[in-house]
C-alpha cells in the first residue's frame, strides 16, 4: 500500500484504528479516531501504529479513547504533526525509531505525553503535555535527538531521562 492516503475519517469504537503496517510513504491525515473508551487503558489498541513504516506523515488528527495515541515501532523517517491526544495511556509512544519528527502536537490529560524509547536521531519540538499523571516527555534510551521548543504543564514530573545520551535540550518549558 505505498503512498496511501488515509483522510477524512470519522473511526470509532474500534480496538486499532489505522494500521501502517510496513506501508511506505502513507499520509494519515485529519482523522477522528475514538477507541474502546468501556476497556482499561491497558486493554485497548492504538489509535493509529505503524510498524517498518518508512516516510509516513500522521497529521491533524484527534485520537481518543485508546491505549497510545500513535504507536510506532521499528520504522524511520516518519513525521508525526499537529495531532490532538486525550483519554490515553501516552499521546506518542516511540519504540526503535530513527531519523523522524515529532512536532506541534498537543496531549492533554494522558499518562504520558510523549514516551520516545529506544530512538535514535529524532526532532522532537513545539508540543504541549497539559495535565500529564506522570510524566510529560519520558525518554528512555533515546539518543542524539534534538529536544526543543516543548511545554510540560501539570502532572508529576516534566521530563523524565534514563539512559538517554547526546540530546540537546532548549527552549522548553
Amino acid at each position: 500500500a505505498a503512498r496511501a492516503l488515509i483522510e477524512g475519517n470519522r473511526l470509532e469504537g474500534n480496538l486499532i484504528g489505522i494500521d501502517d503496517w510496513g506501508a511506505p510513504d502513507a499520509l494519515i491525515r485529519d482523522n477522528r479516531v475514538v477507541g474502546l473508551s468501556d476497556l482499561r487503558r491497558s486493554e485497548r489498541g492504538n489509535g493509529v501504529q505503524l510498524w517498518n513504516a518508512t516516510g509516513s506523515v500522521v497529521e491533524g488528527n484527534d485520537i481518543s479513547a485508546g491505549r497510545d495515541g500513535i504507536f510506532v515501532n521499528t520504522s524511520r523517517k516518519n513525521a508525526f504533526r499537529n495531532n490532538v491526544f486525550h483519554d490515553v495511556r501516552f499521546a506518542i509512544h516511540y519504540m526503535y525509531t530513527q531519523d523522524s519528527e515529532v512536532s506541534g502536537n498537543l496531549s492533554v490529560g494522558n499518562d504520558i505525553g510523549f514516551a520516545i524509547m529506544y530512538s535514535d536521531r529524532l526532532v522532537i519540538r513545539d508540543n504541549v503535555a497539559d495535565g500529564a499523571r506522570d510524566h510529560g516527555l519520558l525518554l528512555n534510551s533515546a539518543n542524539s535527538s534534538e529536544i526543543s521548543g516543548n511545554v510540560v504543564r501539570g502532572g508529576e514530573k516534566c521530563v523524565f531521562i534514563y539512559s538517554a545520551n547526546k540530546n540537546r535540550f532548549h527552549d522548553n518549558r
